[in-house]
Formats: C-alpha cells, sequence, structure tokens
C-alpha cells in the first residue's frame, strides 16, 4: 500500500490529547488504536506525534496482513462536579467533611494546585479522582478511612 493511502487511512482514528499533572506534559493517546503513546510539551508537537503514531500502526497493520479497527467517534460530557448550577460543587463537597483546601488534597492524595484549580473550574477530575468524589458524595464517612 503506498504512502498517501495510508495517511489517509490513518486520519480517520481520533485523537485525544491531554495535560498531565504528573507528568508535566501532554500526553497523546489513539483510543482505538494504541491508547496513550506519545507526549510532548505542547500539543502541537503530540497533535504531529499522534499523525505518526497512527500511521506507523496503518502500516505495520496491513504489512501484517491484520485488519484495521473501525474508527469511533467519542462523546466526552463534563463531569458533573464541573457545573456549578448542579449544587454538587467540590468545594461543597470539601466543605461538607469541614475540611481545608489543604487537608482535602491530602485526604484525596492529589495536590493542592489540582484541588484549587478543580474549585475554580480551571480544571475538572476525571477517572479515579471522579469515581473517588462520587464515592465520597455517596458514602462521606469514606473520607476518614
Amino acid at each position: 500500500m503506498n504512502t498517501p493511502n495510508i495517511k489517509e487511512l490513518a486520519r480517520r482514528y481520533p485523537r485525544f490529547i491531554r495535560w498531565s499533572e504528573e507528568d508535566k506534559c501532554y500526553v497523546g493517546s489513539l483510543p482505538d488504536l494504541d491508547g496513550d503513546c506519545t507526549h510532548g510539551d505542547t500539543p502541537e508537537e503530540v497533535a504531529a506525534n499522534l499523525d505518526e503514531c497512527a500511521e506507523i500502526y496503518v502500516a505495520d497493520t496491513l504489512e501484517e496482513g491484520g485488519q484495521l479497527p473501525e474508527p469511533h467517534c467519542f462523546i466526552v460530557t463534563p463531569s458533573r462536579y464541573r457545573l456549578p448550577q448542579s449544587g454538587n460543587s467540590i468545594a461543597e463537597l470539601r466543605r461538607s467533611f469541614g475540611l481545608s483546601q489543604s487537608e482535602f488534597a491530602k485526604a484525596l492524595g492529589i495536590t493542592l494546585s489540582s484541588l484549587s484549580k478543580w474549585e475554580i473550574d480551571d480544571r475538572r477530575p476525571s477517572g479515579a479522582a471522579a469515581k473517588l468524589l462520587r464515592v465520597l458524595e455517596k458514602n462521606p464517612e469514606a473520607i476518614k478511612a
């Protein structure tokens, strides 16, 4: 298969770029192909890397005689903790435990900076952090564990 066809096939797959506070860099993912596969200092750098990763994946799969997966479209909805009208804001949850930001961040195992950004709606929790907040909301006694 020639190069233009590989590029065309690779472009069909969605890309996801996120900031990793832990790694202090942007992380790029090809959810339908390879998961997290690259990182960089800027979203533009990661986007270029993702293009290359997708092309390599497509070329290798075709070269090995494998079948490419069907691309999927993902719709990511905001965490309900980000919606001020929900009445379930992170700051309200924290205050319900009578904890300072520092104490709550320590209990969650996150940085004070991350908690602060969540509370001012600059970022939103995702993955395990969002699940932990839901658990604490439904089971307040878990904060003491």
